[in-house]
């Protein structure tokens, strides 16, 4: 993206240019990920009136956003929204930035489920590899993003579903702290865990969406999201943090513990490393699920007592239980959260700005192995695409993950990164610093026109 807004900035390129070549580039794209449910426009745009930091770049989005005029489907048939009156906050955030939205994104139902499957729509392809899974449930957004459909797309994340399929896709997955991003607009599935959030081929598009997208953010952030190449320059100023790690004692695959054990070692040569314990975790993910099965319940009541309704497997498999699940272990878990965030951060974040664990504990699966049903079907293969993920959503932290390397079939290994509250700042920094993100991806012009211009 930075390449782009150069070329933007200085005028060799027009906006009108950028957006047709990133308009037909989509319509390609889309073609090799099978991601897009609804485009939003019917031809190349014209020049925008709105200028910002976005001008001229293309966006798509899970197709959970409110729309002006349209309904959300939310990876279903029968969309369970009626037609939106205005957009979503962060949409109007993001037009207001310049930003054009392409396109609504293929997701799992209703947000049910670690991977990007939907019975109502095609099943996204994985630029990695066409047997790989694309994790879920915001799937279309990772897909698209990996294959050069847009830039960065925002997607939600209640228990890891920005970050898994950003794993599973070798991509940047931020989920910022659970209220830095409005929430207005946006369908929802567990209230108090729905967080939106960003996947992105860069640190720094992310933290440039994200800068676009928020309501507020460190004053320092904002200022550089304003300036061409601030955002770059500012997270390559990081100082060096104190950082905590934990490797777990029951071991991710021994591909997945090297190369976290070997990134370790390159974070040490930059900062203050030390190891911890976090006997915690196992609680902490068994109170979110909690959460997340009884508020996704409540909020989709009217599906579950509707015969016709036609829920798919993930769908029943999240809201069911919440349904018939003791009120009293609800009220446990949201009466033990606000004690559960002090301790975790007096305890990890006492002495660290950032804590380090593995993102995925396996290596990125295939279809096969985790999809009921197939013959390869291995629960456990299912099970471990979330394993690391719902802690950070039932205390509120932001996270991200990035990609440090691959396993010996050449698909990513993924580390995650998580901070206190509202220290998004230094999350992406952090990250940044260790960037091996998909910034050479290159966006081929549509006509003569563009042929000089490569848009990155």
């Amino acid at each position: 993206m930075a390449g782009l807004r150069d070329q933007l900035r200085t005028g060799r390129l027009s906006s009108a240019d950028a957006l047709a070549a990133q308009w037909a580039q989509a319509r390609v794209a889309d073609a090799a990920c099978q991601s897009v449910v609804r485009w939003h426009e019917s031809g190349a745009p014209a020049d925008r009136a709105t200028a910002g930091p976005l001008s001229g770049i293309a966006l798509a989005h899970k197709d959970i956003f409110a729309i002006a005029g349209q309904q959300a489907g939310c990876g279903r048939g029968q969309p369970p929204d009626p037609v939106a009156e205005r957009d979503a906050d962060v949409l109007t955030r993001l037009a207001q930035a310049g930003a054009t939205n392409l396109a609504a994104l293929s997701m799992a139902e209703l947000a049910c489920g670690s991977t990007g499957e939907s019975p109502w729509s095609p099943r996204p392809i994985n630029a990695v590899s066409i047997d790989a899974v694309v994790g879920g449930s915001s799937g279309g957004s990772a897909a698209a993003v990996a294959a050069g459909l847009c830039y960065a797309s925002l997607g939600t994340d209640t228990a890891g579903s920005v970050r898994i399929p950003a794993a599973t896709c070798g991509l940047i997955g931020f989920k910022p702290t659970w209220d830095a991003l409005s929430r207005q607009g946006v369908h929802p599935l567990a209230p108090s865990l729905d967080t939106v959030g960003v996947i992105a081929r860069t640190v720094a598009d992310a933290a440039l969406v994200y800068a676009c997208a928020a309501q507020a953010v460190a004053p320092e952030l904002t200022d550089a999201a304003a300036t061409p190449h601030g955002i770059a320059e500012w997270l390559s100023a990081a100082r060096p943090l104190r950082v905590a790690t934990h490797l777990p004692p029951a071991a991710p695959d021994d591909d997945v513990i090297s190369a976290l054990q070997a990134f370790i070692a390159r974070v040490s040569d930059d900062h203050d490393v030390h190891a911890v314990d976090l006997p915690q975790l196992d609680a902490l993910s068994r109170l979110a699920h909690v959460v997340l099965h009884v508020e996704a319940a409540a909020a989709h009541r009217a599906l579950l007592q509707d015969p016709d309704a036609q829920l798919g497997a993930s769908a029943r498999a999240v809201l069911i239980p919440g349904a018939a699940m003791p009120e009293a272990w609800y009220h446990d878990a949201l009466a033990q959260r606000g004690a559960r965030l002090h301790a975790f951060v007096d305890t990890v974040f006492g002495d660290a700005d950032v804590l380090l664990v593995p993102a995925l504990p396996r290596p990125v699966p295939d279809w096969d192995t985790v999809t009921p049903g197939a013959p390869g079907f291995d629960v456990h293969q299912l099970l471990a695409l979330h394993r690391w993920m719902p802690f950070v959503n039932y205390l509120g932290l932001p996270a991200i993950v990035f990609p440090i390397g691959h396993d010996r079939r050449g698909r990513p290994v993924t580390a995650q990164a998580v901070a206190r509250p509202h220290a998004e700042a230094v999350l992406l920094a952090f990250a940044h610093r260790y960037d091996r993100g998909l910034a050479s991806l290159s966006i081929p012009s549509p006509s003569a026109r563009t042929s000089s211009a490569t848009l990155r």
